[in-house]
């Protein structure tokens, strides 16, 4: 997963503040979104690169009203065009697009549009772009060009974008998995081991790290058991996945914690009030 240096070195003109604000929010998308080898970084922070000005811009600096009317935009009612103007590391425009994408990460986009260019939504937006429009697989192929058409239309500031995507190749871990979120092949004679029993109305000890989307193992196990107990419909499988985060998410913010889809010690404790 990228760090600050090497985010440092790919945007140099990015301050330093910014990238320490940012990059925490970078590295979830990325892991969200299996952004998570060597190729599938360098192109994903290439891209992000050029399309921000290296992070200086989560909004478009015009005021939108050139989409006014636009209805290939979904800009059918009065006042969309401002409204839904570009807003992200890779800018979400028009009021359909708001709509697909509030809808695919469960957040209101259309009542409170200028969330996606806040560092917390910005990111996933970009993510699941990426995602949506299997650029994971383009940039296992190297094929950095046809991204630049899916994510532009067409090829401007192909020159820049390169410049960037050869920079991150240079300076990002070629020991990167070739798919980070890829699942450990198990024989499928020996089944998973279960979690520990617990002894009744006693919490179990916290794993020491928190947990979070694209976390393994038997501490996720222990607490999508938890989870279930207090009946969330998940999986109990040890993946910390999106269902997982989503009912972390719920639970946390029914219980007066920061929701933020991460099990830290203060949920984790919660969990067995």
């Amino acid at each position: 997963m990228v760090t600050d240096d090497e985010l440092r070195q790919i945007m140099p003109n990015c301050a330093a503040a910014k990238r320490a604000d940012y990059l925490p929010y970078i590295q979830q998308a990325m892991q969200e979104f299996q952004i998570t080898s060597y190729l599938r970084e360098a192109a994903f922070l290439a891209q992000l690169a050029h399309e921000s000005g290296e992070l200086r811009y989560m909004e478009e600096i015009a005021s939108g009203a050139a989409y006014e009317g636009r209805k290939d935009l979904g800009n059918t009612q009065p006042g969309d065009g401002k409204r839904y103007k570009g807003r992200g590391p890779i800018q979400l425009t028009g009021r359909a697009n708001y709509k697909k994408y509030g809808d695919l990460l469960g957040l209101d986009l259309i009542d409170d549009p200028t969330i996606a260019a806040t560092k917390e939504v910005g990111f996933r937006i970009a993510g699941q772009f990426w995602s949506l429009n299997g650029l994971n697989a383009l940039a296992d192929q190297q094929d950095f060009r046809q991204i630049t058409k899916r994510i532009n239309g067409g090829y401007n500031g192909l020159d820049d974008r390169t410049k960037y995507y050869n920079r991150a190749k240079q300076v990002l871990n070629k020991d990167d998995a070739v798919d980070g979120a890829a699942p450990a092949v198990v024989d499928a004679a020996t089944p998973a081991a279960p979690p520990p029993p617990l002894v009744a109305g006693q919490a179990p000890a916290y794993p020491g790290t928190v947990l979070r989307q694209g976390s393994k193992g038997p501490d996720v196990q222990t607490m999508q058991q938890r989870l279930v107990d207090l009946g969330y419909a998940i999986g109990v499988d040890g993946n910390f996945g999106p269902g997982t985060r989503a009912a972390v998410v719920d639970f946390q913010g029914k219980n007066g914690l920061t929701n933020d889809g991460s099990c830290g010690p203060a949920t984790w404790a919660a969990l067995w009030v």
